[in-house]
């Protein structure tokens, strides 16, 4: 596949300050890349240092084959065009008359634009769903307009790279999906290489082909969004928790941000087992985790939603198959767990003869047992749940808790 872009240990710097350092890029001809990163890594730079904006300190930057430093402006303009985050006017320009601005690297000086640049504007506009307020003038759109019609500029300009500085910056979710959705259809039928930096990960993972992720002017990652949207990559750089899980409908990785890092209380070692199920211990599995915990949790059916958060956020989990009931070797390998345990925490899941040897391994344990306060109906088992839970209190105790945070509490306090 031909190299459209290539970045050739590109360094940057605003004075003293090195913002890019030794950058190695190749952008592939119809790839849809996302550059990502906090803010301050040099996303914004890098589209300044391709556009020529800024002047690259080392390294060399080829465009289309040519080395970047050769080509003039007007050339530049016919092989890259850029979507800025903004794009403001002091003059009252039409709608149609900002489009026709994409035609200028291709019109000669003084000469006039033709019915073919007319043609290739009213295409742009059409695609882009402008054409409807060609009239209006440019400072009266709204933002997702306007961003629209920028759009269409660049379509107009018929390069062959489109940059985007944070296209959606300033736009609704409702307006960010319009314009990304354009840009994609633009590398899906035009084959338009598209490099855009995106501040929102998860759109940026929904709509690339592959994913750069930048922090401290380095590149930290770089691949496809699989690879990339990973928390040993995202927590460190953008230091904070948060579980990556895959969107089932669109089939891509999703981060589901929790917090901002803190240093997490010193709690000895204490290993609280979870028995769950069915989205029950969602919230005190992710919270016992983050407070620094040992958690184990089980047993599971493959497939149930707190088997899912036990995988993204690497809680050991005592699993069976899925829509079964416990198999004895689930149930003895539960029952270790248990007792290897300092205590166990039972959710308000409720019991059915698919998950109630859960409850007949509580009659294995000599640690303490915690248990929600139950609140409606729990048994489905005809009596038989309710039965071993009667049994479990008379024999083993049961600390009855209102909520989670007053479980939370009682063990950070070594209750």
């Amino acid at each position: 596949m031909t190299s459209q872009l290539i970045l050739e240990n590109i360094t940057v710097a605003y004075g003293e300050k090195t913002v890019l350092e030794n950058l190695n890029i190749n952008i592939d001809e119809g790839e849809f890349v996302g550059i990502i990163g906090p803010n301050g890594t040099g996303k914004s730079t890098l589209i300044k240092a391709i556009t020529d904006i800024i002047e690259v300190k080392d390294g060399n930057i080829i465009l289309n084959g040519k080395n970047n430093v050769k080509i003039g402006r007007k050339e530049r303009a016919r092989l890259v065009a850029v979507v800025p985050q903004e794009f403001n006017t002091d003059f009252e320009f039409k709608a149609f008359d900002i489009v026709m601005m994409g035609r200028n690297p291709h019109v000669g000086k003084g000469r006039k634009d033709s019915l073919r640049d007319y043609d290739i504007v009213y295409e742009a506009m059409i695609m882009t769903n402008t054409w409807q307020f060609k009239e209006r003038y440019f400072n009266q759109l709204s933002g997702g307009e306007r961003q629209r019609v920028i759009i269409a500029r660049a379509i107009a300009q018929q390069t062959r790279i489109i940059l985007l500085d944070e296209p959606t910056s300033h736009l609704d979710i409702h307006h960010q999906l319009e314009v990304l959705e354009l840009v994609k259809m633009l590398n899906k039928k035009k084959k338009t290489t598209i490099l855009a930096v995106l501040h929102d990960i998860n759109m940026a993972a929904r709509f690339s082909d592959r994913l750069i992720l930048l922090n401290d002017g380095k590149i930290m990652a770089d691949g496809s969004p699989d690879k990339v949207v990973d928390e040993k990559f995202l927590g460190k750089v953008y230091e904070m928790e948060m579980v990556i899980r895959k969107n089932k409908m669109l089939s891509t990785k999703e981060v589901v941000p929790i917090r901002v890092i803190k240093s997490k209380a010193k709690i000895k070692s204490t290993h609280v087992h979870v028995i769950c199920g069915g989205g029950s211990g969602e919230q005190i599995l992710e919270s016992l985790k983050s407070n620094g915990f040992e958690v184990s949790c089980g047993v599971l059916n493959k497939g149930d939603s707190d088997w899912e958060i036990c995988k993204m956020i690497d809680i050991y989990c005592v699993e069976c198959k899925p829509f079964s009931e416990i198999d004895q070797g689930s149930h003895l390998k539960n029952i270790e767990m248990i007792k290897k345990s300092d205590c166990i925490l039972v959710t308000d899941v409720p019991f059915g003869l698919g998950n109630l040897k859960n409850l007949e391994a509580l009659l294995e344990s000599d640690n303490p047992i915690y248990m929600i306060k139950r609140q409606g109906q729990f048994d489905y088992t005809e009596g038989i749940a309710e039965e071993l839970l009667n049994k479990i209190e008379k024999f083993k105790g049961i600390n009855y808790i209102k909520g989670y945070q007053e479980f939370l509490d009682a063990m950070k306090k070594g209750e």
